[in-house]
C-alpha cells in the first residue's frame, strides 16, 4: 500500500496539509453541521456524570446531543430547538421533569414532542407520576446504553448506516499542535471517527490533523480528530483490540463525510 508521507511528496507536502490545516479551509464544517441525517436529541438532567454519560451513549449515532439541568430550562430548549427526542429525569432540583412534560404536553405546537421520563426506581409512586405527566415512555435509573438507545428507537429513525463501523486497511498521517509527525493503521471507521492502531497513543482529548485514504485509488481525506478513548499497550481497555486509540471527527469536509458513509454502508 502507498505510504501516505509518500503520497503528499514524501517531505515538505504533509506539512504543507498543516499549515494549510491551520490557516482554516471556508469549506470545511464542524460534524454537527454536516451530518444531514443527525437528530437533536435532548438530555435533562441535574447530574454532569449522567449528562456525559448520555453523550458517550449516543457517539457513534451521530446525534446531536443538547442538554439541560432543570425542567424549565428543558421547556425553553424545547421550544426553540425542537429536539426530535427528550430524556428527562423525574426529579431534579429546580423544577422536576414530570412538571415540565405536563407543560410541553399541555402546548399544541410541542406536544408531539416525545419525553420519556427517567426514574430512580421501579416503584409505584414514580410510574404513576410519569403517567399523570403524559410521557411516551419511561425507564428507571440505573440503566445501561443499550436500554437507552433501545428506547431511543421506538421514537427515532437512525440512518442505516448511523453508529455502524466497517473494517478497513489503510495508513493515517497524523500530525500533533506541535507539527510532529508519526503514522498508524486504520483497522475501522464510522462516520463519527475510526480507530488508529499506533504504539505511540495520544493522551486523550488530543487534537490531530489527519491525512488517510478510503481506498488507494481515491483522494486522500484531510481534517481534524481528537482522541477520545486510548488503548494502551500497558493496560489495554479492549482486550480484543491492538494499542491505538480511538479518533473522533471533529472537523471534515461534507462530501469527505459523505464518502465515508458511502463506504460504511458498502461495507455492512
Amino acid at each position: 500500500m502507498t505510504n501516505l508521507v509518500d503520497f503528499c511528496c514524501r517531505h515538505d507536502a504533509v506539512r504543507g496539509v498543516y499549515v494549510k490545516l491551520k490557516e482554516g479551509e471556508p469549506s470545511m464544517f464542524t460534524k454537527n453541521i454536516l451530518f444531514m441525517y443527525s437528530k437533536n436529541i435532548l438530555i435533562v438532567d441535574d447530574r454532569l456524570l449522567f449528562l456525559k454519560k448520555a453523550e458517550d451513549v449516543f457517539r457513534r449515532e451521530q446525534v446531536n446531543i443538547i442538554k439541560a439541568k432543570c425542567g424549565p430550562e428543558a421547556v425553553e430548549l424545547i421550544k426553540k430547538e425542537k429536539p426530535d427526542l427528550v430524556f428527562m429525569a423525574l426529579d431534579m432540583e429546580g423544577g422536576n421533569g414530570d412538571d415540565a412534560c405536563k407543560e410541553i404536553k399541555n402546548d399544541c405546537s410541542l406536544k408531539s414532542t416525545p419525553i420519556i421520563l427517567l426514574t430512580k426506581g421501579n416503584n409505584q409512586e414514580d410510574i404513576e407520576r410519569c403517567l399523570k405527566a403524559g410521557c411516551d415512555d419511561f425507564i428507571h435509573k440505573p440503566f445501561t446504553s443499550e436500554v437507552m438507545l433501545n428506547a431511543s428507537k421506538k421514537f427515532v429513525k437512525f440512518p442505516r448506516w448511523s453508529g455502524k463501523r466497517a473494517k478497513i486497511d489503510a495508513l493515517v498521517t497524523c500530525i500533533t499542535k506541535s507539527e510532529r509527525l508519526f503514522e498508524g493503521a486504520l483497522s475501522d471507521i464510522s462516520v463519527g471517527g475510526f480507530f488508529l492502531e499506533a504504539e505511540d497513543a495520544r493522551p486523550i482529548g488530543s487534537e490531530l490533523h489527519l491525512v488517510f485514504k478510503l481506498k488507494p485509488d481515491l483522494q486522500p481525506i484531510i481534517c481534524k480528530g481528537r482522541v477520545v478513548w486510548a488503548n494502551l499497550k500497558t493496560n489495554l481497555k479492549k482486550s480484543y483490540a491492538l494499542p491505538g486509540m480511538g479518533i473522533e471527527f471533529t472537523d471534515i469536509k461534507k462530501l469527505d463525510i459523505l464518502s465515508v458513509q458511502s463506504f460504511v454502508s458498502q461495507g455492512l
